[in-house]
């Protein structure tokens, strides 16, 4: 039935009336139980009604009348909001297997708001396996609608755990864990025009200052954490050609919304009060098609953020792969990035005059220069050109240089990009046909950086970006031979940036490229990662860096280092979820004696920058000093704090006063069962004295950076103002 019918129009009218309440919920259960999980789901209606921990007797989904089992949207080219409740579909069968491990679902229609019939099967599972509930599913569409989304699972009442006072959604974002609280105080992350609720959908735009904003980052879960446990959902699929994002809302709203306050998770006179989590399936399924959905992992965990990471690592040892590299990256060492040519025309260093900067890095003991800005027309214009800019010199400057510098033992890393074309390129309308579009066509767009001048401050005269797509055959030819002129130039590596988003762009809806329409931006970005190693291989040229700007987990496999920057409150979720992946951080302070006690804290690889890498080692002394001590600190005991597996804060307690900024981290030794805790003081004036408990301790020694030898201690130490101190388990 065709959506401009006047019978299908009909009006909702108050967002009180949607369909999310089952009064006859749990007359017939089916029950999915272990030692540490229970799940119930109503016969009638799919709706799952009761969730479980019982460890802690948490009762996660609390009221049978709220459970929910499926959300979905149905679109026409005329008509777009055509929402579709589980509870208002007919369910055709429900079946249990003989041993109560799995339950399957199954409906032959969808019913959207207003009464029209879809011809869509949708056929869902879920599979109890020690502690983890796995729901899976396909969805036929036979009907004349697409199916843009399915909600699948949904808690329709989800309810902290007894006697706790908050909970917060924990995701990955560009290089840290972000941590959202979620109830009783819930930011509206989506606006208040386009919602009828307070709500939040993970992945799109970081909070964090000084990283740009609107960005879909690709989540592999997120944490539901209350203080002391909390609930851990994973998509595990590692193909990444189905966008899933999470989402939760607080209906019916605010309680207080001056501080953005919910109510009591009861009731508001007969409304009930309820936090919702689900899901989202982004299939975009056309009519005549048939998706599978990606499994989505549901177990609860004791404890903290490092309990709900430990679950995704288990699964991540199942596929990832560790990105051919050369062994250099491995060792300790430090970079320096240097940019040389702005978008605005900040011109800053020749290719001739390269190699005399370069020797600064020789002389601190730097080993790698990020080469920023070489190509024509500076950074972040051009794009995707990676020709050298002629107003520095000629290609064989530029590869003279950087012969020049290597021979001073200096690695040269070149600065590259492929996600966007520069508008102002003479030659744009050429490009335009591998621009990623919306489904109306028209292509995405990014609104460019501001460089150097007052005018591009206020974004005035910006060079903005098209998106494009990294599934067009054009495309990915032409990127294909840009990263081929690196390899030329003879340089040790490349760093993409921004090869984490597209900014706001998540699927390519083109037509004439030859993918799945829509296709996602993010398997894009693994098939060119698979290429350009697969160039590399072809060449012969296993010791060339491929690293990339905070790529997300399943590019870990073709980018050999992530760079990203951090900020006060950075939670290292990453480098917990894998202690040795080569990560590395910018340190831009002229005294920053705290970022680089967090390199030494979390095993981040320095990367000095001053003036925002523009300006010279020596032009920050005391962080170059600082830091080389640091860096001879862990090469000195490198089986600890570079080859030992970083653990965070867990494996030892460090008792710590009342507001005493001091921060910790266990290592665990490469080869012995010997433990180090790293303390950081970032007091800027007192040394301040902790007492660390290791379970079974051995004898005990500490250094630190400025007195780097061993010298006997016991479990209560000083840690100085502005510095670090590492203790060590002999």
């Amino acid at each position: 039935m065709k959506s401009t019918d006047q019978e299908t129009i009909k009006s909702l009218g108050s967002p009180s009336t949607e369909d999310w309440w089952n009064s006859e919920a749990g007359h017939e259960l089916l029950i999915l139980e272990d030692q540490t999980v229970r799940a119930a789901f109503d016969a009638r209606t799919g709706a799952w009604i009761d969730f479980q921990y019982k460890p802690s007797a948490w009762k996660i989904q609390q009221r049978f009348e709220l459970g929910q089992s499926f959300r979905a949207y149905a679109a026409w080219k005329d008509r777009l909001f055509n929402p579709i409740s589980g509870l208002s579909c007919q369910l055709r069968r429900a079946t249990i297997d003989p041993a109560a491990q799995k339950i399957r679902f199954e409906w032959e229609q969808l019913r959207v708001s207003g009464g029209i019939e879809l011809a869509v099967s949708l056929v869902t599972q879920i599979h109890l396996e020690q502690g983890q509930l796995i729901f899976s599913g396909s969805l036929k569409n036979s009907s004349d609608a697409t199916i843009t989304t399915l909600s699948w699972p949904v808690l329709g009442d989800l309810v902290p755990p007894v006697g706790t006072e908050s909970l917060c959604r924990e995701n990955l974002d560009y290089g840290t864990m972000k941590r959202t609280p979620l109830w009783p105080q819930m930011g509206n992350e989506r606006g208040y025009y386009g919602t009828n609720y307070p709500m939040q959908i993970e992945g799109k735009g970081s909070l964090w200052p000084g990283i740009p904003g609107s960005y879909h980052f690709p989540q592999r879960f997120v944490l539901l954490s209350s203080s002391t446990q909390g609930i851990y959902v994973g998509i595990h699929d590692t193909s990444a050609r189905q966008m899933v994002c999470f989402q939760s809302e607080l209906r019916p709203g605010y309680l207080n919304s001056f501080y953005a306050i919910g109510p009591e998770l009861t009731n508001i006179g007969e409304t009930p009060v309820h936090l919702t989590f689900e899901s989202v399936h982004y299939p975009m399924a056309a009519p005549g098609e048939t998706v599978e959905l990606p499994n989505i992992v549901i177990e609860s965990y004791f404890g903290d953020w490092h309990r709900g990471v430990d679950i995704y690592r288990r699964w991540r040892a199942t596929w990832y792969h560790q990105a051919p590299s050369p062994e250099w990256v491995h060792e300790v060492h430090s970079w320096q990035q240097i940019q040389i040519g702005s978008t605005e025309d900040d011109l800053r260093t020749r290719f001739s005059d390269l190699p005399e900067r370069a020797r600064q890095l020789a002389d601190h003991g730097v080993k790698t220069l990020q080469l920023v800005g070489w190509n024509q027309g500076g950074q972040d214009r051009g794009n995707p050109s990676h020709d050298p800019d002629t107003r520095l010199g000629t290609w064989e400057d530029l590869k003279a240089a950087i012969s020049e510098i290597e021979a001073l033992g200096v690695r040269v890393v070149l600065f590259n990009k492929f996600v966007w074309a520069d508008v102002t390129r003479t030659d744009y309308s050429s490009l335009l046909d591998s621009a990623a579009v919306d489904p109306y066509g028209m292509p995405y767009y990014h609104p460019g950086y501001e460089y150097q001048t007052p005018v591009q401050w206020m974004s005035i005269n910006n060079r903005r970006f098209m998106v494009a797509c990294l599934h067009d055959p054009r495309w990915v030819g032409l990127c294909q031979q840009e990263f081929e002129k690196s390899l030329s130039l003879g340089a040790s590596g490349i760093l993409y940036d921004e090869a984490f988003h597209h900014y706001a762009a998540t699927h390519c809806f083109s037509i004439s490229h030859g993918h799945r329409i829509p296709a996602t931006m993010a398997s894009g970005d693994l098939a060119l990662g698979q290429i350009f190693q697969g160039l590399l291989q072809q060449r012969n040229r296993s010791n060339f860096l491929l690293s990339a700007e905070a790529p997300f987990d399943l590019q870990h496999q073709h980018y050999a280092l992530s760079y990203f920057r951090i900020f006060a409150g950075h939670i290292p979720a990453e480098r917990y979820a894998d202690p040795f992946y080569p990560i590395m951080i910018a340190v831009t302070g002229f005294d920053d004696r705290e970022m680089i006690n967090r390199a030494l804290l979390y095993r981040y690889i320095i990367s000095y920058e001053p003036y925002n890498f523009k300006g010279n080692l020596d032009d920050f002394p005391l962080t170059i000093d600082y830091g080389n001590k640091v860096d001879a600190l862990r090469c000195r005991y490198s089986d600890y704090l570079w080859r030992g597996e970083f653990c965070d804060s867990v494996g030892a307690k460090v008792d710590i006063g009342p507001d005493v900024p001091i921060s910790y981290g266990v290592f665990l030794h490469s080869q012995r069962h010997l433990r180090a805790v790293v303390l950081v003081n970032d007091d800027q004036s007192a040394a301040h004295e902790v007492s660390v408990e290791l379970p079974n301790a051995g004898s005990l020694s500490c250094a630190s950076p400025e007195f780097p030898e061993l010298q006997p201690c016991g479990p209560i130490v000083s840690i100085p103002a502005r510095s670090a101190l590492v203790l060590f388990e002999r």
